[in-house]
């Protein structure tokens, strides 16, 4: 069974540039968190991430030059035009019919009084929110 070599570059086009996105959060960490001796062990060390990057931008860019398919979510910060932010693919979740729900929400807080392995030491968070509702109720 083969595949056509599109659909494989396609992929790779995928990864490249999360590779790419990769480097560009790097080269960013560098330039604005990292402290260097000198500003030469800057340039050393921003120099040998750049020529890292460099041929992976190449190839992405010969590939969407071929005709490669790609998705604008996918573009790494550096090929993004100025200010505009990456797209968020936002899944909306599906409603639950009523009775789904209740029962979902009844087994989450059977589920959570089972008992905590941290009863009755330090770690007991039950044991603080339990008194912090009182005292809530008392000030009410």
């Amino acid at each position: 069974m083969s595949t056509s070599p599109n659909v494989e570059s396609k992929y790779q086009l995928k990864s490249i540039h999360a590779e790419i996105d990769l480097y560009d959060r790097r080269l960013a960490h560098l330039l604005k968190y990292d402290v260097f001796e000198t500003e030469a062990a800057r340039a050393a060390a921003t120099r040998k991430l750049t020529l890292k990057r460099d041929p992976l931008a190449e190839t992405a860019r010969r590939l969407v030059a071929e005709g490669v398919e790609y998705k604008e979510s996918e573009l790494p910060r550096s090929f993004r035009p100025e200010g505009v932010p990456a797209p968020v693919e936002a899944k909306q979740p599906e409603p639950e019919s009523a009775p789904a729900a209740l029962h979902n929400a009844a087994e989450n807080r059977s589920t959570r009084r089972q008992g905590s392995p941290f009863a009755g030491t330090s770690l007991d968070w039950e044991k603080s929110v339990q008194h912090y509702m009182q005292n809530k109720a008392a000030k009410a």
